[in-house]
């Protein structure tokens, strides 16, 4: 019963946020932004990494990687951003836009920089405990369990950084503080692993997207150049339909930020959830 509980309320906060993502369409703009300008510094940056990872310069290649995370990071969380402050004026029932919400992420250039540094440090640190899966396999494995619960654990307490900097306006070490003290205020220090947002949209797109990669990747092994055209194609397209389901998702999960923050600070309820709903994302022990 816990089960069909917990897949039940995921199933109603996902059909939600998605209703609030169809009769505000450019809301989508936002993450498709943020996949479009992190190819910059992929590109700026991931050549010289590789290029120095390939002549044993590992010192200079994990510099690069560093800052290619951080890059990375940082132009994802502008239109993030600007996504959170255009939910927030479109819950409120008032007009915004895509030049609106990234005015916004804008105004608050170096909080965000900021931010964007901190994830990053935070995502090394991960790294550096996860290690590279050298070792025996009792330490490797022990490495990614905590590894695991520490990325599960941040990106608990983090879920309401970006609402807290943008509608707040606090910096980002205020917006942390605040972020945990609201799930602690409102849910108790019994927190298991997470936000239920956007299970439907995994189980509908994203597996069978990966069904679809994976039969393609298969066929480009075959010998026949035909089929093995045929395999790359059909594994471009499982890889669209993958992006096009996390783009969904990053979506509807940034709406539902803006929704569970307000009732998480003071019981207000927006967007068409319930109080029930909101009080039920988030998974207890």
């Amino acid at each position: 019963m816990a089960r069909r509980g917990a897949w039940q309320s995921s199933k109603i906060v996902t059909g939600k946020s998605w209703a609030v993502l169809k009769e505000n369409p450019y809301l989508f703009a936002f993450p498709i932004i943020g996949v479009v300008l992190s190819i910059i510094p992929l590109a700026l940056l991931g050549v010289p990494a590789l290029y120095f990872l390939e002549e044993d310069n590992n010192w200079l290649a994990l510099a690069f990687a560093i800052v290619l995370a951080f890059g990375i990071q940082a132009f994802v969380t502008f239109p993030a951003a600007g996504l959170v402050a255009s939910v927030d004026e479109e819950l409120h029932g008032r007009d915004a836009s895509v030049g609106r919400g990234m005015g916004a992420a804008f105004a608050r250039f170096g909080p965000l920089v900021a931010w964007s540094g901190i994830q990053t440090v935070v995502s090394v640190l991960i790294g550096l405990v996860r290690g590279n899966g050298q070792g025996n396999i009792i330490g490797v494995l022990l490495r990614n369990v905590i590894a695991a619960a520490a990325d599960v654990m941040w990106q608990l307490i983090t879920f309401f950084v970006l609402p807290v900097m943008m509608i707040e306006k606090a910096t980002p070490i205020q917006a942390i503080k605040t972020s945990s003290g609201l799930f602690k205020k409102q849910w108790g220090t019994q927190l298991a692993g997470g936000v239920r947002i956007g299970g439907l949209v995994a189980l509908l797109v994203i597996l069978p997207g990966a069904f679809i990669m994976g039969g393609g990747m298969a066929l480009v092994l075959s010998d026949s150049n035909a089929v093995a055209f045929t395999g790359v194609v059909t594994a471009v397209i499982g890889f669209l339909v993958i992006l096009l389901g996390a783009l969904i998702i990053n979506a509807m999960r940034g709406i539902y930020s803006v929704a569970l923050y307000y009732y998480a600070k003071d019981g207000e309820v927006l967007g068409g959830f319930t109080g029930d709903e909101l009080q039920s994302s988030v998974r207890l022990k």
